[in-house]
């Protein structure tokens, strides 16, 4: 049985909310992850196509070093606020109120799908983790209409292209990690025929089970990246530096703000 919460869809919005600046990074103000999923899924059976980014401190952090990721995030129809960082800092530095609405996406909107009749591929991660995803979906979700999979380990591009779109899906989750899934979305955006494209990180070694999903309490504060470090800190540490250097721009930014005025 599904875990993800049910809601209400009736009088909510469908059009995206105008976009703000967060130190250079769009993000769209949602007010809450209920409207995230009602207005892309309103787009998706509008069948207008849609970029969405998960921003984050480290994406912002690459936006702000990064003239490539700056350009394929600025592509972007959609960011979706992810992660504790992004609200402090627009509360700090704009003194604006932004919503999470990340936290299981992924899997609303796959039993979304599996509802509507839409075609999902899943592209990224290693064969073993794409499949056993694939499979979990199946499981929780019977009638998801799965157009196909494929890991992340390619060269050719614009084959991979093809073989998406001549399995006709609607939706496209891309599992590459940051920002290289956004960069290759961006690039490939405009031959991309599904409706609906998102990068989602590590979702795919979760959901397949190879790593472990944060515990609720860290997923309701936005803070799994601590989770994510004490478990993995070897691999996790280059982020974990650049969240500090992220936190002391906003800091830096603020207090000059203040010096200024």
């Amino acid at each position: 049985m599904s875990r993800i919460p049910d809601f209400p869809t009736t009088q909510r919005p469908t059009e995206i909310p105008q976009p703000f600046s967060v130190m250079g990074t769009n993000v769209t103000p949602f007010e809450s992850f209920e409207d995230a999923v009602c207005c892309i899924s309103a787009r998706i059976a509008n069948k207008q196509k849609t970029f969405c980014v998960a921003i984050n401190p480290v994406k912002i952090y690459h936006a702000r070093h990064s003239p490539n990721v700056a350009a394929a995030l600025a592509k972007a129809d959609i960011g979706a606020c992810d992660g504790i960082g992004v609200v402090l800092a627009a509360r700090i530095l704009y003194g604006k109120t932004v919503r999470r609405c990340t936290d299981l996406l992924l899997e609303r909107l796959i039993s979304i799908a599996a509802t509507n009749g839409w075609r999902v591929f899943l592209l990224g991660a290693s064969s073993e983790s794409n499949r056993k995803a694939a499979d979990n979906f199946l499981k929780r979700f019977p009638t998801l209409q799965l157009a196909g999979c494929r890991d992340g380990y390619f060269e050719d591009s614009h084959e991979v292209v093809r073989q998406i779109n001549q399995s006709r899906p609607d939706l496209l989750f891309v599992a590459m990690g940051s920002p290289k899934q956004e960069l290759w979305i961006a690039e490939h955006k405009d031959e991309i025929n599904a409706y609906f494209s998102m990068g989602v990180g590590g979702a795919f070694d979760v959901v397949s089970r190879k790593a472990k999903r944060a515990p609720k309490f860290f997923r309701r504060t936005g803070t799994e990246f601590l989770f994510r470090f004490v478990n993995a800190p070897r691999k996790r540490w280059r982020r974990q530096i650049i969240r500090w250097t992220f936190a002391f721009s906003v800091l830096r930014e603020k207090f000059f703000e203040k010096y200024r005025s």
